[in-house]
């Protein structure tokens, strides 16, 4: 049962993924990328998120715990709210797993 309930490989792995996302943000910026050059760097971003999901098979708990994290270290890098949403949504429109 505390197998069901042990976060912490989900945790990390979140913190991981919010500094990935918070430097394609800044080198998007400096870049001057292109709507689409971004939407796939964003892709790979998600395509990350939804590989670890179904290789470690994580419980909902989990995935609810993962999208929280995502979302309050997104806030913490000051990431606008509508753009956080756009990144979970992706997330949960496409089975995460």
């Amino acid at each position: 049962m505390l197998g069901w309930l042990d976060t912490k490989e989900v945790d990390v792995f979140a913190a991981s993924i919010v500094e990935e996302y918070a430097r394609l943000r800044k080198s998007v910026v400096v870049r001057h990328d292109t709507a689409d050059k971004r939407t796939q760097k964003f892709d790979k971003l998600t395509a990350k998120v939804k590989a670890f999901v179904r290789e470690r098979k994580l419980n909902f708990y989990k995935k609810a715990k993962l999208l929280s994290r995502l979302r309050d270290g997104l806030k913490k890098h000051s990431v606008p709210e509508n753009e956080i949403s756009a990144f979970l949504n992706s997330l949960l429109l496409a089975p995460i797993g």
